[in-house]
């Protein structure tokens, strides 16, 4: 229907003789190979950045301009509008066309444009692979779409010592940061097991400490990349970034300065002062998943079983209550601080939380302002 709209393709039209603006990436894009590196974390605190700069040292990889881009977290708007758009064409535009994975996947080479730090910052010109990472695994089910020639590389870590890093560093309740660790490795373990399954490899956090090299020699394989180009001499000059706990001050809020390494660093043993109840009720909501890892498991007695019940129950009656309470306070929105809920795991479950965010949206509200006689 639409297309009698249009005018014809062999219509007559005027020339446009005005030159194009130089496009100072063009000859550098054209040695990239659309297959970007996806490094994703099950949560944060997981040492994304600490593989990161590992792989940063093969002369192939390139660190993105974008430090922690989101783009497969918030990849169900694009892909929304993907379909919006195909369902908008006639059928044999969509045939010619491709639909919309085609569009999707010509929008995925757009962000790796986006996220090209450029030759200028990269050093000399030639064949590498971009690194997008993420520190959470949301929309891990769209890299394929996106990035049809992408290569996923997932890190993992002990649950109670992410959830025990995340508490030191930011605060997460400890009830909320086992469900959402939990959350984020059936995501993980659901791809692995899909079609994109071979695509994706799994990394122990533990392991890529314990033996730097022989990790990052079965990542480079995985990738595919060139073993002999990579300096496996430098790994430990890697410095610890973002500690929970190393190389801070009393007091002091985590940073992402470089702090060289020492004996006393030990990150696999943030969850050592966990009372039993606290491993308890990680086996309770989160063991099977902690197993598939190829973690331990914390032992659970009968009693202990029925009293995760009752604290199942004591939960969720109090994340209802806090719901419905806060809902004439609360204003909708879909991706506002987004970061933050990354960073903090916010989730509207703590009622300090809840209600100092719920208050700041109502003032912040059209209405009030107007009440209050102020502009908007």
């Amino acid at each position: 229907m639409s297309a009698g709209l249009h005018a014809p393709a062999a219509v007559d039209r005027p020339a446009n003789n005005r030159q194009q603006p130089e496009d100072p990436l063009r000859e550098h894009n054209k040695f990239q190979r659309h297959n970007p590196i996806i490094l994703l974390s099950t949560c944060p605190r997981s040492g994304s950045n600490y593989l990161e700069n590992l792989l940063s040292l093969h002369p192939q990889c390139r660190k993105s301009k974008v430090p922690e881009d989101f783009f497969l977290a918030n990849s169900e708007t694009l892909l929304n509008f993907c379909r919006s758009v195909a369902e908008s064409w006639d059928v044999w535009w969509l045939q010619r066309l491709g639909g919309p994975s085609r569009l999707a996947m010509h929008i995925g080479t757009a962000l790796l444009r986006f996220a090209d730090p450029g030759p200028e910052e990269g050093g000399p010109i030639g064949d590498f692979r971009l690194m997008l990472r993420s520190p959470t695994t949301e929309g891990i089910t769209t890299a394929t779409t996106l990035f049809p020639n992408a290569r996923v590389l997932v890190l993992v870590r002990d649950g109670p010592a992410t959830v025990e890093s995340g508490r030191k560093s930011f605060g997460w309740p400890y009830e909320e940061a086992m469900l959402a660790w939990r959350q984020s490795v059936r995501r993980v373990l659901s791809f692995v097991a899909s079609a994109d399954g071979p695509r994706c490899q799994l990394i122990r956090f533990e392991d890529l400490t314990a033996d730097p090299a022989r990790e990052v020699a079965r990542v480079i394989a995985f990738l595919g990349l060139d073993q002999a180009l990579y300096p496996f001499h430098r790994v430990d000059e890697i410095p610890v970034l973002g500690s929970s706990s190393f190389g801070r001050t009393d007091g002091e809020r985590v940073h992402w300065r470089p702090v060289p390494k020492d004996p006393s660093f030990d990150p696999l043993g943030r969850a050592q002062s966990w009372p039993a109840h606290r491993l308890a009720r990680f086996a309770w909501l989160a063991g099977a998943e902690q197993r598939k890892l190829g973690y331990l498991v914390h032992p659970l007695s009968p009693m202990g079983r029925v009293w995760n019940v009752v604290l199942d129950g004591i939960y969720g009656v109090r994340r209802i209550a806090i719901q419905i309470a806060l809902l004439p306070l609360r204003e909708p929105r879909v991706f506002s601080d987004r970061r933050r809920r990354y960073l903090s795991w916010r989730r509207m479950s703590r009622p300090g939380d809840a209600v100092q965010c719920a208050l700041r949206n109502w003032r912040r509200s059209p209405q009030n302002m107007i009440l209050n006689g102020r502009p908007k």
